[in-house]
């Protein structure tokens, strides 16, 4: 498809198919990459009205909405993403000056998102139950939509992250309420101006604002997800408890990877690379500490120095993030061996931004702040080499987090023993990253409830009813 233009310059809520751009809350979009505001953008925060009237229009349109058949929203899914499609220039560049990411970075989330609604789309129309009959009962189970939802994403992967939710919530029958990172709320109020012309008004509404508007959307529907920290995470499990609100908790990381004697050196130390520092960093999966055995350690440490200087990264989010990234940094002990790469893209600016260089520390104790602790930065941390794998096994799973982790190795019997080891939702097996969204993804432990993508999503989405006929 041919790309078309658009600006987005001033955007506010969207509620009942239009943008509310009154004057009264406004804020300038940060560009991390030079820590100043970007000239052409302003966006109208959401208050308390508009969140009420924003959940008013979607319980106003759910009744039509969920009892449109399944073609007719997978339709509307599908057109949404060949609008994305036809927009993707605007869409990169929006995503590039609220995020900072470089071109590449910034093109492969669009493009996710492009599949993940069209994904999305094929299952709007295959909702199944089960049926069975026995005892003279005929039983049968139906999936029906919750009815309003709220979804609140993070900032590293904007764009992505509401794709992720909306397109299974919407094609479960679901209206939706979004809301999107403070710092990076641009692509999302786009993707709901290009839905324009294929939901009815009120069955997507989108809210720029704080975590105070967050937790008013959640207070207030039937359904809510979120993707952040575990900190924040808490917090909204606390907040839904009265009510026992259905939550799904995509929360933070602390990723291990193990390397076995007789991995591919070159081809591990890519894609630990690439997982830790890729985004800068910022990565609920991100590569974030790494056990290698003793006998390959060194050649290994000193091949993922040269993998770093290869990664085109941009800055971090903001000033809060750079100073958090830095601390982290400055505080290590001195006895860690360490290597520090500048930023590529740095090297391409004028300007100063949020930027961080890519930080490797060795021989980093497993109890250590670094090694413990989720950074959200380019900060990786090998530690102490091993010398059995099932101790390795034991020190991955030794943190309260279970997000991701992976195992490079030739003996499959190995790997795939190591894979059913770890604790984690999601494993790779020689490779990193990966996420086609056929496969359900979400943590266990302090890192989350429920899962994102593939069938899984649509279970999230939906509410189990069982009716039994007597014969």
């Amino acid at each position: 498809m041919s790309a078309t233009k658009r600006a987005w310059n001033a955007l506010g809520p969207y509620i009942r198919g239009g943008f509310q751009t009154s004057t009264t809350r406004t804020k300038p979009i940060i560009n991390p990459c030079t820590g100043k505001p970007t000239p052409n953008h302003v966006i109208t925060e959401a208050t308390t009205d508009h969140v009420k009237e924003a959940l008013l229009s979607a319980r106003q349109a759910q009744a039509s909405w969920e009892s449109t058949s399944g073609s007719e929203r997978r339709d509307a899914l599908l057109g949404l993403a060949d609008a994305i499609d036809r927009h993707r220039k605007s869409m990169t560049d929006l995503e590039r000056i609220q995020t900072g990411k470089p071109l590449e970075d910034a093109e492969y989330e669009i493009n996710d998102t492009i599949e993940c609604i069209r994904y999305f789309a094929g299952y709007a129309d295959k909702l199944f139950g089960h049926s069975m009959v026995d005892n003279n009962l005929h039983s049968i189970t139906l999936r029906e939509p919750y009815g309003v939802v709220g979804l609140v994403v993070s900032f590293n992967y904007p764009l992505m992250l509401a794709g992720w939710k909306v397109a299974p919530a919407l094609a479960a029958g679901n209206c939706v309420v979004l809301k999107p990172a403070p710092q990076t709320p641009l692509t999302a109020l786009a993707l709901a101006d290009l839905a324009t012309g294929y939901l009815p008004p009120g069955v997507l509404s989108v809210l720029p604002g704080d975590a105070n508007v967050g937790r008013a959307i959640l207070e207030g529907v039937d359904k809510g997800s979120f993707t952040g920290s575990t900190k924040a995470g808490q917090m909204i499990m606390q907040q839904q408890a009265e009510r026992l609100t259905p939550l799904t908790l995509e929360c933070g990381g602390k990723n291990p990877v193990i390397v076995l004697k007789d991995a591919d050196i070159e081809g591990a130390a890519g894609y630990v690379a690439l997982g830790a520092f890729s985004n800068a960093g910022q990565n609920c999966c991100a590569v974030s500490r790494v056990y290698v055995d003793r006998s390959i350690h060194d050649q290994f440490v000193e091949t993922v120095i040269r993998e770093m200087d290869k990664i085109d990264y941009g800055p971090v989010i903001d000033q809060h993030q750079y100073d958090r990234v830095q601390t982290f940094i400055q505080q290590r002990d001195p006895a860690y061996t360490s290597q520090v790469v500048p930023p590529t893209l740095k090297e391409q600016l004028t300007e100063d931004g949020y930027f961080v260089p890519a930080a490797l520390f060795t021989h980093v104790p497993d109890d250590a702040p670094m090694a413990t602790e989720e950074i959200f930065g380019p900060v990786l941390s090998i530690l102490e080499p091993f010398d059995d794998v099932e101790s390795a096994i034991q020190r991955a799973n030794s943190l309260p987090y279970g997000l991701a982790g992976g195992v490079f190795g030739k003996d499959q019997r190995q790997t795939h023993h190591v894979a059913s080891k770890l604790r984690t939702g999601y494993v790779w097996i020689n490779t990193y990253n990966l996420m086609p969204p056929y496969n359900p993804f979400g943590g266990r432990k302090l890192s989350g409830i429920g899962k994102d993508l593939g069938q899984a999503a649509l279970d999230e989405f939906t509410f189990v009813k069982s009716v039994v006929t007597s014969l």
